[in-house]
């Protein structure tokens, strides 16, 4: 008995659902309401009681609604559904299936660019359906929307570019309509001929082209007591213009000895002609002168003046060169000059050169002195000595020794 009482009442807990945290529970109208805002939620479930009746989720994360999404949650109560604000670009065929007692839904601000005509089949009573500020940016021919009992239509900020002739001819008893804020530059009346209970229109739109098609269509939606704001009308003029086309504008009277040439029998004047002084050639060059010479003028002063810089540049480096290349020979010719020099004065002031002058010096002789030579008193090689000797020949003395021989 006591296990069967802890089983009921176990049951019976389990059936009451408990409020997530990131959301708030309470009445609205005798509704449960359930707002989760602005919560990085990424799915419908979220662990609200299935008993809600008003479900909000907007600003949130959510980017597809799955097939029997709401169906798998046991949500069936739900009559105000907000969506708005999320990232939803993908709607799936049954994705309100047992949403039967919905009335209003709201997908704006979202990502949608196409979901199938017939994804509200089951929300039969749904009245207002809230589509604005998506991407419908090409619209088929065909119905956009299907459902008998929908109301409020909002397809504000869609970036629609045309509207086709069956798009709005499976909604019969809408009333309101929203196509503001889009791109449409005109409107067919064959658009607006199925929606036979229609009373609003809002066409609010800076792209409107007031050809003769579109003045038919708002002669037609005028005519048919829609309530509507005319763009093509004529624009009356504003209250300052009035103000400045009733005025007069007072003149003064003018006596009739001031009236110009009112006493001649003709009224001609003789036309004084104004004498033309020559232009000078200066001032005819300026008249005659265009922008496009002036161009060309400076284009060529300039390659004159860039030609003329290089062949001067191009002499002074060629000169300087030249000038490195002369200082440089001078330099050398010095050098050997200082060496011939220095050469000739060893060759005088060499101590191994005998005192005797009539004996060459050493580098006019042509034997070389070995180890094996004897040296005689002289400090000669007795062996070239002899070798001299017996040749037969004589050697040439150098020229006298003097003073003016030093300055060579």
């Amino acid at each position: 008995m006591i296990l069967l009482i802890f089983f009921l009442i176990t049951v019976d807990g389990s059936s009451v659902g408990v409020c997530p945290t990131q959301c708030d529970c309470d009445m609205d109208n005798g509704l449960n309401r359930a707002s989760c805002v602005n919560q990085n939620i990424v799915s419908v479930g979220v662990g609200v009681p299935a008993e809600v009746q008003v479900y909000s989720l907007s600003h949130n994360a959510i980017s597809e609604l799955d097939n029997f999404c709401f169906k798998e949650l046991g949500y069936k109560s739900i009559q105000i559904l907000n969506l708005s604000y999320n990232q939803i670009f993908w709607v799936g065929l049954h994705a309100f299936f047992g949403l039967d007692q919905l009335l209003e839904l709201n997908l704006s601000n979202n990502r949608l660019r196409y979901f199938p005509s017939d994804v509200f089949w089951y929300t039969p009573q749904l009245v207002s359906l809230d589509l604005s500020s998506n991407v419908f940016e090409t619209i088929k021919n065909e119905p956009f929307v299907m459902h008998t009992k929908l109301q409020v239509l909002n397809l504000n900020n869609c970036r629609i570019k045309s509207l086709p002739d069956r798009v709005f001819s499976r909604l019969p008893n809408l009333k309101k309509l929203d196509l503001s804020e889009n791109y449409l530059v005109t409107i067919n009346l064959d658009v607006l001929r199925p929606m036979r209970k229609l009373n609003r229109l809002e066409l609010r739109n800076d792209y409107w082209q007031c050809n003769p098609d579109f003045i038919a269509t708002e002669t037609w939606i005028t005519s048919h007591d829609i309530a509507y704001q005319k763009i093509c009308a004529k624009r009356s003029p504003k209250m300052f213009e009035k103000m400045i086309s009733v005025v007069e504008v007072e003149k003064d009277p003018v006596e009739i000895e001031n009236v110009w040439n009112i006493t001649s029998d003709s009224n001609t004047t003789d036309v004084v002609p104004t004498p033309k002084t020559p232009l000078t050639p200066f001032q005819k060059f300026d008249r005659n002168f265009s922008a496009l010479q002036a161009f060309v003028i400076g284009v060529e002063v300039g390659l004159a003046i860039g030609i003329v810089a290089t062949y001067v540049w191009l002499r002074s480096v060629r000169s300087c060169t030249r000038l490195m290349n002369r200082r440089r020979s001078l330099r050398e010719r010095r050098r050997m000059r200082r060496r011939e020099g220095d050469m000739r004065n060893l060759l005088l002031w060499n101590p191994g050169i005998p005192r005797n002058l009539e004996t060459p010096p050493i580098y006019r002789r042509q034997g070389l002195i070995t180890d094996s030579d004897t040296v005689n008193t002289q400090g000669l090689p007795s062996r070239e000595i002899n070798m001299y000797a017996d040749d037969g020949r004589s050697e040439t003395p150098p020229p006298p020794y003097h003073e003016c021989r030093l300055n060579l």
